[in-house]
C-alpha cells in the first residue's frame, strides 16, 4: 500500500475503491473523447449516488450570472443554494467544481455544493464554467471571474452579506477560485474575505517528469492525467502556462489576496503544489492555514458517502471554512454592489 511522506497509509475504504477500480480496469479519466470521459464520470457518480440521500438545503435555483470580462459580456450558468433556516445577510460562497477543466458540472457536483451549503450555513453559488477542449484557456478562467464579479454585485439580492463573500474550489476549481480572488482583489481590495482551496492545482506548467521521478503510485490521479489536463485545457496557448493566469503559483502581487484555507491530501501528486502556494501566500503577508489529510487521495472531498474518513475530512474542511469566514469578516471589509456596477 502506498504511503505518504509522513508514512500514513491510504484510508482503508478509499484503498478498497482503488482496488476495485484496478480490478475492473477503468480507463484513465481523460482517455477517449471528451464525451466518453464525461460519460464515464457521469455513470460513476450516478452509481455512487444510487439510494443515497442528498444533503438537505432550503432551495437550489438555476440562474445566469452575467458580467463583462476583457470587453466581452459573458453569461455563465450558476446554481444558487440556500441553507435551511435562511435569513438575511448570510455568508456567500462562490464555488468551482473540480474535473481538470474538462470534466464535471454543477449537476454532477450537486452533492458537494449541497453539503458545503448545509455545513457552512452559507449561500453557495456553484458555477457551471465552460469546459475544455471545446472551450480552451482562458474560457474557464474568464467565466470564473465573471461569475465572481456578478455575485459581488448581486450578493444582497441573493440573501448574502456583502461583508462575507468568499470563493471556494476543488482541484482545477481551486485554481479558478484563487485566480478570480487575485484578479478581483487587485481591483477591489478586501471585497472577498476568504478563499477555500481543496487539493489545488495551481501550476499549469508543472514538471510532470519531476512527479514521476518521485516513484510514488498516486491513486486516482496519475502524472499522465496531469499532462492530459494541461494539453486539453491550454490547447494552442501552451506557452501561457508559465504565466498568471492560468498558474496562480507563478503570480506576482498576491498581497491583496483574501486569507486562504488550503486542504491537501497525502496521496496526491498535487500536494507539494498546494503547500508551495500556501508558502507563497504567506510570504506575501496573507493569512494561511493548511489542513493536512495524510490518509486521503486527490478525490476525497466528494467521497463523503464512500468513506468515513473522507466524510470526517470534508466535515472538518466545511467547519474550518465557516470559522475562517467569520474570523476575517468585518464591517471594514467588503464592497457594496454599487462598486461592481
Amino acid at each position: 500500500m502506498t504511503s505518504t511522506s509522513s508514512g500514513q497509509a491510504l484510508d482503508p475504504q478509499l484503498a478498497e475503491i482503488v482496488r476495485k477500480v484496478a480490478e475492473v480496469g477503468v480507463p484513465p479519466p481523460f482517455s477517449g473523447t471528451p464525451e466518453q470521459a464525461r460519460g464515464r464520470m457521469r455513470q460513476s457518480i450516478e452509481r455512487a449516488r444510487a439510494g443515497k440521500t442528498l444533503p438537505e438545503v432550503l432551495s437550489a435555483e438555476d440562474v445566469t450570472a452575467s458580467d463583462e470580462v476583457n470587453g466581452q459580456i459573458l453569461s455563465v450558468p450558476v446554481r444558487v443554494y440556500r441553507p435551511l433556516g435562511s435569513q438575511e445577510r448570510m455568508p456567500t460562497v462562490v464555488f468551482f467544481h473540480g474535473g481538470g477543466f474538462v470534466l464535471g458540472s454543477v449537476e454532477l457536483m450537486d452533492d458537494i455544493a449541497r453539503k458545503l451549503c448545509r455545513d457552512t450555513g452559507a449561500v453557495v453559488v456553484s458555477v457551471d464554467y465552460r469546459l475544455a477542449p471545446e472551450n480552451p484557456f482562458p474560457a474557464a478562467h474568464d467565466d470564473a471571474l465573471a461569475a465572481t464579479r456578478w455575485v459581488l454585485r448581486n450578493v444582497e439580492k441573493l440573501g448574502g452579506d456583502p461583508f462575507r463573500v468568499a470563493v471556494a474550489g476543488e482541484s482545477a476549481g481551486a485554481n479558478l477560485a484563487t485566480t478570480a480572488a487575485i484578479l478581483v482583489s487587485r481591483d477591489f481590495p478586501r471585497s472577498l474575505v476568504a478563499q477555500l482551496l481543496v487539493v489545488p492545482g495551481v501550476d499549469m506548467a508543472r514538471d510532470v517528469s519531476e512527479i514521476e521521478a518521485r516513484g510514488i503510485d498516486y491513486p486516482m490521479l496519475k502524472p499522465n492525467d496531469l499532462s492530459e489536463i494541461s494539453r486539453l485545457y491550454m490547447g494552442k496557448n501552451e506557452a501561457q502556462a508559465m504565466k498568471f493566469p492560468p498558474s496562480p503559483l507563478r503570480a506576482t502581487a498576491l498581497d491583496s489576496s483574501p486569507p486562504a484555507l488550503i486542504a491537501v491530501a497525502g496521496h496526491d501528486p498535487l500536494r507539494p503544489e498546494g503547500l508551495a502556494y500556501a508558502d507563497k501566500l504567506a510570504q506575501n503577508g496573507i493569512p494561511v492555514k493548511v489542513l493536512n489529510f495524510d490518509s486521503m487521495f486527490h478525490l476525497f472531498f466528494g467521497m463523503f458517502e464512500a468513506s468515513a474518513g473522507a466524510r470526517l475530512a470534508n466535515d472538518q474542511i466545511c467547519q474550518s471554512f465557516s470559522r475562517w469566514i467569520e474570523a476575517y469578516s468585518s464591517e471594514g471589509a467588503g464592497c457594496s454592489a454599487a462598486t461592481f456596477s
